[in-house]
């Protein structure tokens, strides 16, 4: 029984890193640019971009968070409290540093 709950919480904290990486695709994107005409057919693409890249960043940054879980935060942090604010916490900063790592091989160093 006490699989199925480690299982079920680590789901739930797969999730919120997925949409978190999801979120910083969006911060990272911008507004979207509605084309007419013939460009029309291209007006989804910021959307499956933000799915997929953005899920894809949330699944990088799900591992060091389950390291980070494992190693760290149950051993060394006390109270349930203190423990989901710090899981929260690093979900965000972890996922801020895939996608900065993202950003500056695409955009600036052009390797992607």
């Amino acid at each position: 029984m006490k699989a199925i709950t480690t299982i079920t919480k680590y789901l739930i904290w797969l999730l919120l890193s997925v949409f978190s990486g999801m979120g910083w695709m969006r911060i990272e994107l911008g507004k979207p640019i509605v084309a007419t005409g013939f460009f029309s057919i291209l007006n989804g693409l910021d959307k499956s971009i933000i799915i997929w890249i953005g899920g894809f960043i949330g699944l990088i940054s799900f591992i060091p968070f389950v390291l980070i879980d494992l190693f760290y935060i149950q051993r060394k942090i006390g109270t349930k409290l203190n423990q989901n604010i710090t899981r929260i916490l690093s979900v965000f900063i972890l996922t801020a540093i895939v996608t900065l790592i993202h950003y500056v091989l695409e955009f600036i160093l052009n390797w992607i």
